[in-house]
């Protein structure tokens, strides 16, 4: 079936959901530029963010400072020079919470909001209505410091940005009955990976079990038998991000990377399908930060290459990703993927 996608709007309306209850919610524009239609919005966000959140204080700094750490790891972060840890810190960006995934079901449209990625290290306030909506969409969270929503088509092949209006902003929007619905299924299907989680543990206890309590040989040895490795927390979180990702359910498989990488920050793999899931779900900077974080440990990982080279044809960086690109070929020389990418490229080079 033919996916029909909308024509891209010059300027497109968004909603801005400030923090201080007492200001009403308001419908915005942005100019749309085409080949920038991701940066045409998140810009003028990350700018507002920056202002909103004002100047860090030592202590939010020093916070910040090891939350880096704990990302990287603390032997890539010892290499880091003073100047470019500070710079780090400097760096402004949005986290894009989805809503409403796009998916088929969804006919490739979603609902994103965004806020700053550092409100917590800011301590901002409470964005009460923000965190309201959320929770009606399935997602509940305490949303912190000003926010923002915008509707997009995106089907991978295609990212349009699309209007949303401000009376769509409400219990009984019917995109927020799609996102609730999304999250029960989400929700279940959780539950399954869970199980199925669990029963592998089991499996792998009752081995080990078998294999303590001493297989005897005729002459009376013990015979020798394989070791089965019981998952660590981390691995669990992985392995059930892995299933959400064999069903389709990119969000799900975002959250349970994350809390694989919560638990073990420096668990490559983790981050690397994380990228994966995120390019799915359009959020192409926070691929491509993910895969830099693989690259910084496995120069040579070339579906870390890949990915971040699909995040920055997205996000409007057709050299870069070429770059990218070129580095899997010089690895893979073979590689029709990347050599297919680099082809298309090539008009914009």
């Amino acid at each position: 079936m033919s996916v029909v996608v909308p024509p891209q709007a010059k300027r497109v309306r968004y909603v801005y959901i400030p923090a201080d209850i007492h200001e009403p919610l308001q419908e915005r524009e942005v100019e749309v530029e085409e080949g920038r239609e991701v940066e045409s919005l998140l810009d003028p966000l990350k700018e507002h963010f920056k202002r909103a959140g004002g100047v860090k204080t030592e202590a939010q700094r020093e916070a910040h400072r090891q939350q880096l750490v704990q990302q990287v790891g603390a032997e890539a972060a010892a290499k880091l020079s003073d100047q470019m840890m500070a710079a780090a810190l400097d760096i402004q960006m949005v986290e894009t919470l989805p809503l409403l995934v796009n998916n088929p079901a969804s006919g490739y449209m979603g609902v994103n909001m965004y806020c700053d990625d550092q409100a917590q290290i800011k301590e901002l306030t409470y964005n009460a209505r923000a965190s309201q909506i959320a929770d009606c969409c399935g997602r509940p969270m305490q949303v912190r410091g000003d926010a923002f929503l915008s509707r997009m088509f995106d089907n991978e092949d295609s990212f349009v940005r699309l209007d949303l209006r401000l009376g769509e902003v409400s219990s009984g929007a019917e995109w927020v009955a799609a996102a609730a619905a999304q999250a029960a299924r989400r929700m279940r299907e959780g539950d399954r990976a869970a199980e199925f989680m669990a029963k592998m543990q089991q499996q792998q206890q009752q081995q080990q079990q078998q294999q303590g309590s001493g297989k005897k040989e005729q002459g009376g040895k013990q015979q020798p038998s394989a070791t089965v490795r019981e998952l660590s927390p981390a691995e669990a979180e992985k392995e059930a991000g892995n299933a959400a990702v064999r069903s389709g359910d990119w969000a799900a498989a975002v959250a349970r990377y994350s809390a694989a990488l919560q638990l073990q920050p420096d668990m490559t793999s983790a981050a690397n399908n994380r990228a994966l899931a995120l390019l799915r779900l359009g959020r192409h900077a926070e691929a491509e930060q993910d895969c830099g974080m693989v690259l910084f440990r496995e120069p040579g990982n070339v579906k870390a290459l890949l990915r971040r080279a699909a995040a920055r044809r997205a996000l409007g960086r057709p050299e870069e990703a070429a770059e990218d690109l070129r580095a899997v070929l010089s690895l893979e020389p073979h590689n029709k993927e990347a050599a297919a990418e680099l082809a298309k490229l090539a008009p914009q080079l």
